[in-house]
């Protein structure tokens, strides 16, 4: 039988409240609500009568808002997740409240029925992982857990050096963990833990000490204790552990954070570093595992990208800069994996909102853009990757080219210059993630939008562009074969023939000669 869990509302509006408790069937769903608040004081005092195992709570209210609420329940009540509900202003409210380790945030200008049970679903599915984590687990086991637990969220706690010493006999210590958001299924999640864990066991370094840490905003973590003369041997060990992953190193993202030797320092290094270190994968998409010690280097320097000076080009009906200007900003932008998650959206969230309403006060025939403007919004805060999220600003700008009676205003002139430069340097040794950098754009998201824009991959189409150059050489001078393939591109002339032929359908020699033979 599937467990009922209790939800708390706190809402200082009680049409918000009354909204949220008549959005779903909630019983029907695997939940009840027990209680409801206007402010995070009245929450804490019905806390003990109601017991709630999940909190949906708004951020600004009176008395006590939602961040010290946050932080109270969990210094009192760790067991107890929390779910905020934010707008987009309220970028800085949110960001102290993940600190304190909630459990995901909604935007309260689109709550919808069919998304908010995805998140309760998600975070039940946490709850009971926890629950499974806890089996088997020894009192002294269980001790250390809850001083890691009090670390982690941001509190001083201490753990006798005896104990500390018998369960961690050296002096190293670092994260390991992987992300688990594309993994919904309960059952799933601990199948996948135990393949990680089975991993840990037969590493040849045998004295390595892990420990499994509760699920954490959707991730499985490991506290490892290692001997420092060998933690290098231990990160291949752990690279190699990762590619054994089949599937699962596919769907999730893998994090190793900075080594530390002082256990106290655990709950800095975990917000301050491995924490940060899992936020980067929205940015790198194509990285497996991430690590503390190999991350990609980082773009040129930028400005902050003026709002103002955007609004200025649409009323002097500059669509085309105003637009392609945005774009070659936010796919700059997206190469800073440092980029805080949370701002990127809003940075984009506020284009579509200024864009929207500028073109409105302009007299446009904007109904359709404000209709599905919030649908923009929320396809933004779902995004898993930045350059999904950009794809979603993209298809807004479509949509307002619509609008204005334009189209194909945001032919990227960067792609022009793209296109333009593998033209010209087609005979380099140039590569998909150098041309990234060479034109300010993130490398998985180029991939897929060059593919889009072209009709075919960046490869294809490099290769396409060497093989029309290598045919032209082939009919008009005698250069020898190894010769030609060396100028196109090609230091192999093996695979040159192998990929001309793939292409043409016979051989350069026999192109060549075929040409000869014509009459």
């Amino acid at each position: 039988m599937k467990p009922i869990f209790k939800i708390m509302i706190v809402d200082d509006e009680m049409l918000v409240r009354q909204g949220i408790k008549h959005l779903l069937d909630w019983e029907n769903e695997g939940y009840r609500i027990v209680g409801e608040a206007a402010n995070g004081l009245e929450a804490l005092n019905m806390m003990d009568e109601v017991s709630p195992h999940i909190i949906i709570t708004d951020i600004v209210m009176p008395i006590m808002g939602g961040e010290k609420l946050v932080k109270i329940v969990k210094e009192k009540y760790p067991h107890i997740e929390v779910i905020v509900l934010s707008s987009f202003s309220e970028y800085d409210y949110v960001r102290s409240t993940f600190q304190s380790g909630v459990a995901d945030y909604i935007l309260k200008p689109k709550l919808e029925a069919d998304y908010l049970l995805s998140i309760l679903n998600k975070t039940t599915a946490k709850l009971v992982g926890m629950e499974m984590s806890d089996q088997g687990t020894d009192p002294g086991e269980k001790q250390i857990l809850l001083v890691i637990e009090k670390l982690m969220t941001g509190y001083e706690s201490g753990l006798e050096p005896a104990l500390l010493h018998a369960k961690f006999p050296h002096p190293l210590f670092a994260f390991f963990g992987a992300d688990m958001r594309h993994i919904k299924d309960s059952g799933d999640r601990l199948t996948f833990t135990q393949k990680i864990e089975k991993g840990l066991s037969t590493l040849p370094l045998g004295d390595t000490v892990f420990i499994r840490l509760k699920f954490v905003n959707d991730s499985v973590i490991y506290l490892l204790n290692a001997n420092p003369e060998q933690w290098d041997e231990l990160v291949i060990e752990l690279r190699y552990l990762v590619s054994e992953m089949d599937h699962w190193a596919r769907e999730t993202h893998f994090v190793i954070s900075q080594s530390f030797t002082d256990f106290n320092k655990l709950g800095e290094i975990y917000r301050d570093n491995y924490l940060k270190l899992t936020r980067y994968s929205f940015y790198l998409p194509d990285r497996s595992l991430i690590e503390n010690d190999h991350l990609p280097s980082l773009p040129r320097a930028y400005q902050e990208y003026d709002m103002g000076e955007l609004m200025e080009q649409l009323k002097r009906k500059q669509y085309q800069k105003a637009f392609t200007g945005f774009l070659e900003y936010v796919h700059l932008r997206s190469m800073d994996y440092r980029t805080d998650i949370f701002e990127f959206k809003s940075l984009l969230g506020n284009f579509i909102f200024n864009v929207a309403t500028t073109l409105g006060k302009m007299k446009y025939e904007t109904g359709g853009l404000e209709a599905s403007k919030y649908d923009f919004f929320r396809k933004i805060d779902e995004a898993m990757y930045a350059g999904d999220a950009i794809a979603v600003v993209e298809a807004f700008i479509r949509e307002a080219e619509r609008a204005i009676g334009e189209t194909n205003l945001t032919t990227n002139p960067n792609m022009t210059r793209l296109l333009e430069y593998i033209q010209t340097h087609y005979a380099d040794p140039i590569t998909l993630t150098g041309v990234a950098r060479q034109f300010h754009f993130n490398a998985s998201y180029l991939s897929s939008h060059f593919t889009a824009q072209n009709g075919e991959g960046f490869n294809e189409y490099l290769n396409k562009v060497r093989l029309e150059k290598a045919m032209e050489l082939l009919v008009t001078t005698e250069k020898t074969i190894s010769d030609i393939s060396a100028s196109v591109g090609y230091s192999d002339q093996s695979y040159f023939t192998k990929v001309f032929k793939k292409q043409a359908g016979i051989s350069p020699s026999q192109y060549r000669r075929r040409d000869v033979e014509r009459p």
